[in-house]
């Protein structure tokens, strides 16, 4: 399913059933930054970099599919419509980290005319 029949089929969830379970984390689009314009979404959540902690260190994971899970599955709890600017890093700390991946985005939502899929 394309991103945009997600949302599309997201909204008229909500309209007739009154309200939306957060969507599972492999059901959280990911856009490029090419394919999305900037002026059809607000960011409600910088994942990975928002809370303060992250001043004093980041979380990591054993691989790669892992990092970007939890940002999905974060994203999904803030019922986002999606996710842009994800980035996965290996963590080169090794002096207070151990080796492993972590990955930061923007969970995203969408406006309102991007939703219900006029142009």
């Amino acid at each position: 399913m394309k991103p945009a029949d997600l949302s599309i089929a997201l909204a008229c969830a909500a309209f007739a059933g009154g309200g939306i379970a957060a969507p599972s984390p492999d059901r959280v689009p990911v856009y490029d930054a090419t394919q999305i314009a900037h002026d059809s979404y607000v960011v409600i959540e910088r994942i990975g970099v928002e809370s303060w902690k992250s001043a004093f260190g980041i979380g990591g994971y054993r691989d790669a599919a892992s990092a970007r899970g939890a940002v999905l599955a974060e994203a999904a709890r803030v019922r986002a419509d999606g996710v842009v600017n994800l980035h996965c890093l290996g963590q080169t700390d090794r002096l207070f980290n151990s080796s492993g991946f972590y990955c930061y985005g923007n969970a995203i939502r969408l406006k309102n005319e991007r939703r219900v899929g006029s142009k």
